[in-house]
C-alpha cells in the first residue's frame, strides 16, 4: 500500500495517501480534496460526479471514492476571522480544546448573548462554534499521537469523554477510525508551534511515524 502522511499546522490538518475508503462523512471545516494520479467520484445529496477536485463546505455529508492513486485532502477555514473577538475564541480553543470554555463563556467574556455570538462565530468561520470545537480537539489528539501518546491518551488529552467517542466522532468526521487509520503506517507531521496543556509552547517540526497497531479504538 502507498505510503500516507498527516501534516498537522494550528487549526488545519492535510493528508496524501490512498483513499482508504472513506464512509460518508462530515466535516468541521471546509475539505480541499485533489486526485492526486486520476479523478474521484463525489457523491453529494445523493447526487454523484467524477471530479479531479472539489472544495466540500463544512457540515456538508459526502462521499468520497477513488481508486488505488493518492489522494490529497487539506482541512482548514481560508482567511482569519475579521472580528477579533472571534478569532481570540479561536486561538484559546486550539490551545486548549479541553478545557476551553463553552459558548456561554466566550458569549460573556464577548459582551455578548449567547445566540448572538453563536450566529457571529459561524458569519465569521463558515462553521458552527460546536463543530469548530470539536475540530480543535481532533487536532490536538493529533499532536498527542505525533507526540507518541496511544489513542486513548489522545483521547484525554484531548477532552473527549471516552476512547470510543472519540472514535466515533473520528468516523463521523473522516469516514474512517482513527485505528483504521494508523494501522496503514500513516505517518504524522507536526508543524509550527502547539502551545499544550501545560501552557509551555513547544516547537513541533520532525515527522514522527505512528505505529499504533492493535490500540482498543
Amino acid at each position: 500500500m502507498t505510503a500516507s502522511t498527516i501534516w498537522l499546522w494550528p487549526g488545519r490538518a492535510a493528508y496524501l495517501g490512498p483513499s482508504l475508503r472513506l464512509d460518508a462523512h462530515s466535516t468541521a471545516v471546509p475539505c480541499y480534496a485533489v486526485g492526486v494520479d486520476e479523478p474521484f467520484h463525489l457523491t453529494v445529496a445523493g447526487v454523484g460526479r467524477r471530479v479531479r477536485g472539489a472544495r466540500i463546505p463544512p457540515r456538508t455529508v459526502h462521499r468520497i471514492e477513488a481508486g488505488p492513486g493518492r489522494m490529497f485532502f487539506d482541512y482548514r477555514i481560508a482567511g482569519t476571522p475579521a472580528d477579533p473577538r472571534i478569532a481570540e475564541v479561536l486561538r484559546m480553543l486550539l490551545a486548549d480544546p479541553a478545557d476551553a470554555p463553552g459558548a456561554a463563556g466566550f458569549a460573556a467574556a464577548a459582551g455578548l448573548s449567547t445566540s448572538r455570538f453563536l450566529h457571529l462565530f459561524a458569519a465569521q468561520t463558515g462553521t458552527s462554534f460546536r463543530r469548530y470545537r470539536l475540530w480543535a480537539r481532533m487536532l490536538r489528539a493529533g499532536h498527542a499521537l505525533a507526540a507518541g501518546g496511544d489513542l486513548t491518551r489522545a483521547a484525554a488529552d484531548a477532552g473527549f469523554a471516552s476512547p470510543s467517542h472519540f472514535s466515533d466522532s473520528f468516523h463521523a468526521m473522516f469516514g474512517l477510525t482513527a485505528s483504521t487509520l494508523l494501522a496503514a503506517d500513516c505517518r504524522i507531521v507536526t508543524v509550527g508551534e502547539v502551545t499544550m496543556r501545560t501552557g509551555t509552547p513547544t516547537h513541533l517540526a520532525e515527522p514522527v511515524t505512528s505505529s499504533l497497531r492493535g490500540s482498543p479504538v
